[in-house]
């Protein structure tokens, strides 16, 4: 009589860690209005205006940064 070996159980895999997503795609929309500030700093037209003046300017006094960055990306596109 042979003893048949049981295969191990595959581990089930880790629930992704979507608060972690969420704070790490919020960390990359503030780098990309950053940069699109320091862009428009770099002009010659905007050499001489305030950084905070440039964001309110980028950003039409929006508060939500998600709907800024995806607004500029349509722009961009056409």
């Amino acid at each position: 009589m042979r003893l048949l070996k049981r295969k191990p159980e595959p581990e089930p895999e880790p629930e992704p860690d979507l608060a972690g997503q969420i704070l790490r795609l919020r960390g990359q929309v503030a780098a990309f209005l950053d940069a699109k500030v320091m862009e428009l700093k770099s002009s010659r037209d905007g050499a001489s205006v305030p950084i905070d003046f440039l964001r309110h300017m980028l950003t039409r006094g929006d508060t939500c940064p998600c709907r800024i960055a995806m607004n500029l990306l349509t722009e961009d596109k056409s």
